[in-house]
């Protein structure tokens, strides 16, 4: 058996592997340019990136010029983004803490980013609450999150487990490959009735990997002719139904009314 420190270094190594891959690449060039539409002010905004890891998206962010805070419990992730934005001549605070024990942020953020994070949590609402008390009124809050009708399609399409796949329907528990361990999925409907609870009101709703994350083909993803046309193709997926109802995430941009 693993040791916890033997076990996080493999889950490390799998989520740096991914993000280096195409399918990382597109996830973060889907979420960007999906952020990017509803940019409508011209100031530069204060942006605040929940559970930002490596710092993939802060340092993007803060390259365009905008002030980014990245907080994240890991510290051995934070300390990888900390060097990196040193190497890059970035300004970004990096905190190591989770959102609801520390007093450093700010007490209110245009953006907030919460990516890929309430998967991983026990109390997921009350995140989205500690949230909403950090977001500025009309702020926009980007929320990224797994989407179950997916892992009963990629059951039966790309294991080719109809039995798995009947399993898997109504169940909010899946494992994540690329963090290796379990994880909670919420339906879109939930995690929109959570953000009115919290005072949000969803502006738009977007699929990530619409199609690519039913590709087992992975030899055809390297081709960088292909990637420039599913590309393309996902981003113009990801905004229409049936396609982003069924894309591996789930994408809701939020902003906050009261």
């Amino acid at each position: 058996m693993l040791s916890i420190t033997e076990a996080f270094a493999k889950s490390l190594s799998s989520y740096l592997n991914y993000i280096q891959m195409p399918w990382g690449s597109l996830f973060y060039h889907s979420a960007w340019r999906q952020i990017e539409n509803h940019f409508t002010s011209e100031k530069k905004q204060t942006i605040l990136d929940i559970g930002c890891g490596f710092g993939i998206t802060s340092h993007e962010f803060a390259k365009r010029g905008y002030t980014v805070t990245g907080i994240d419990p890991t510290s051995e992730m934070i300390a990888i983004a900390q060097d990196s934005a040193l190497k890059e001549g970035l300004n970004i605070a990096y905190i190591t803490n989770i959102l609801q024990d520390t007093d450093l942020l700010a007490d209110s953020y245009d953006w907030i980013f919460c990516h890929n994070v309430l998967e991983y949590l026990d109390h997921s609402k009350e995140m989205l609450m500690a949230i909403s008390e950090k977001q500025s009124v009309n702020g926009m809050l980007s929320l990224i999150a797994h989407n179950p009708v997916a892992k009963v399609m990629k059951k039966a399409i790309i294991n080719k487990d109809p039995q798995g796949a009947l399993d898997s329907i109504g169940n909010t528990q899946e494992y994540s490959g690329v963090i290796q361990t379990d994880i909670s999925i919420y339906t879109k409907d939930q995690l929109v009735e959570w953000l009115a609870d919290c005072g949000y009101e969803v502006r738009s709703t977007y699929g990530i990997h619409n199609i690519y994350g039913y590709i087992a083909d992975n030899e055809i993803k390297m081709d960088e002719d292909w990637n420039e046309q599913m590309v393309e193709l996902e981003l113009k997926l990801s905004c229409v139904s049936p396609y982003k109802d069924i894309a591996i995430f789930t994408h809701l941009i939020a902003e906050k009314s009261s």
